[in-house]
């Protein structure tokens, strides 16, 4: 299985400076960088603390010069939000700045209020999002853009950089027909999280996407599959625990962002319950929280359910402290990681035999 780093970069309201915000992401990426990660993601939203960097794409090149190896990317590209030329001349050039690392994360966004700042209608997101998706595959592949749609029109732009990739690999979420349609269409792998809801979401994200492969001749079940999940490692129960109430509040800055008009102060989010809000030991039993063996445990038991082959792990959430999201990781990539691959690999191996 693949693994990844997702660091959406939050701002806690504890006086942590954007500066520190940064450099805890810098010493992550390069901590699962020399552990063997396959590929760091840089998440994109605007105008709250939720998420502090509003381009994931200029993260992904700096990041580039501060790894060896690892593949970087945005997880992901809110396409609505841009002019479709040149977030395709920014995909070109980010490539060729990470020497061909580059890997693409694509969506829609979900978040109102971004919506309404920047001016589009949010009810055309997904649309407008496919739209500038065809407008990539010209640009990024063909060196032209010439595209008449009902959202954008460009006519014969020839572009003046490539990448260095003929084709850069690329994962999108979302799981309406249109989105996994367009991704068999060009080749993209489907991303989902269940966030803290119950892990049948991924099952049944994975049944829509298999559906959608078998409506265009693709058969089997062998096909990749990525998942991102909070992830947390500790022998300590207190510690756990107090993850768990983090993975929370991250989730209660998540459904204000999904309000009309989220309750904030200034960019910072009010920390609010929603509805039908899980306990504690609900998020304990939906997140993977635990001890090492616990969470090699967990997480091969849903990797043989699903499928899946590719992990995101997001160990930095909200306000949880940065000393014990590094142990935390530290732990993952010195114990869990080759524990989870040496039992993906008895299969394999059980397998084929």
């Amino acid at each position: 299985m693949e693994f990844s780093l997702f660091n959406l970069m939050t701002k806690p309201v504890d006086g942590s400076s954007h500066a520190d915000v940064f450099n805890q992401m810098r010493t992550m990426t390069k901590m699962v960088d020399e552990a063997g990660f396959d590929v760091a993601w840089f998440a994109e939203h605007h105008l709250s603390n939720y998420c502090i960097s509003p381009s994931p794409l200029m993260t992904a090149a700096n990041m580039a010069a501060h790894t060896k190896r690892i593949k970087v990317g945005p997880a992901v590209v809110v396409m609505p939000f841009y002019e479709p030329l040149r977030l395709v001349e920014d995909i070109c050039l980010a490539d060729q700045l990470t020497e061909g690392r580059l890997v693409l994360g694509l969506g829609t966004g979900y978040q109102p209020r971004e919506f309404k700042k920047f001016g589009f209608d949010i009810d055309d997101r997904l649309m407008r999002g496919l739209e500038i998706w065809d407008c990539i595959e010209q640009g990024v592949y063909g060196g032209v853009i010439d595209f008449q749609g009902d959202h954008i029109q460009i006519s014969d732009a020839a572009l003046s950089i490539a990448p260095v990739q003929d084709r850069i690999r690329t994962f999108a979420v979302g799981n309406a027909p249109e989105m996994r349609q367009k991704m068999i269409n060009y080749g993209a792998e489907t991303l989902t999280t269940p966030a803290i809801g119950p892990s049948a979401i991924v099952g049944t994200a994975r049944r829509l996407y298999k559906e959608t492969r078998t409506e265009n001749g693709l058969t089997g079940d062998d096909f990749p599959f990525a998942v991102q999940r909070y992830i947390y490692v500790s022998q300590d129960k207190d510690d756990a625990r107090a993850a768990a109430e983090q993975v929370l509040i991250h989730a209660r800055m998540a459904n204000n962002m999904r309000r009309p008009e989220p309750l904030m102060e200034g960019a910072d989010l009010k920390i609010v319950p929603f509805d039908n809000e899980p306990d504690i030991d609900t998020v304990l039993q939906r997140a993977i929280i635990g001890d090492a063996e616990d969470v090699t445990q967990r997480l091969v038991a849903e990797a043989r359910e699903f499928g899946i082959t590719h992990l995101s792990v997001f160990m930095q959430i909200a306000s949880i402290p940065f000393a014990n999201t590094l142990r935390s990781l530290e732990v993952f990539c010195d114990q869990v990681m080759p524990a989870v691959n040496t039992a993906l690999a008895a299969d394999k191996a059980a397998l084929a035999s």
